[in-house]
């Protein structure tokens, strides 16, 4: 557990190559449907993007066993130590991330750094790789 969550913290502060990182926690959910899903995020925007992706491909957004976390860091406002912002790569504006719960039990992990403007379509990227991955189809 404490390495899982080592790793997990490693690895949303180092710099990637704006790919998309992905884990799946729990196989026997993969084909598992439900037409119900719980937004929660760390800011408005996450929520909101999240919530209107979501309703778009046909998913209630209510309380639900089933909750995705959407979070959005900004590198440019998150980080304020002047040693650090002096000697690190800051080719990338900031990182989105999705995690799915199952009640307490996480399912999928999915993240990105990005370059440029925060916009919806950073999420839509996540979660779409996290639909094929999951073999969820849209109620």
């Amino acid at each position: 557990m404490k390495k899982g969550f080592l790793l997990a913290f490693v690895l949303f502060f180092i710099g990637c190559d704006g790919k998309i990182y992905t884990n799946i926690h729990n196989k026997n959910k993969i084909g598992a449907n439900f037409s119900s899903i719980e937004i929660v995020a760390n800011d408005t925007f996450s929520k909101e993007s999240v919530q209107t992706i979501m309703q778009k491909m046909g998913f209630l957004v209510a309380k639900s066993p089933y909750r995705l976390r959407a979070e959005h860091r900004n590198y440019k406002k998150a980080c304020t130590n002047p040693l650090s912002k002096t000697s690190s790569d800051y080719s990338f504006d900031g990182l989105v991330s999705i995690e799915l719960f199952y009640e307490q039990e996480k399912i999928y992990t999915a993240y990105m750094d990005y370059k440029g403007e925060q916009k919806e379509a950073l999420f839509a990227k996540l979660i779409n790789v996290m639909m094929d991955d999951l073999e969820i189809s849209k109620p």
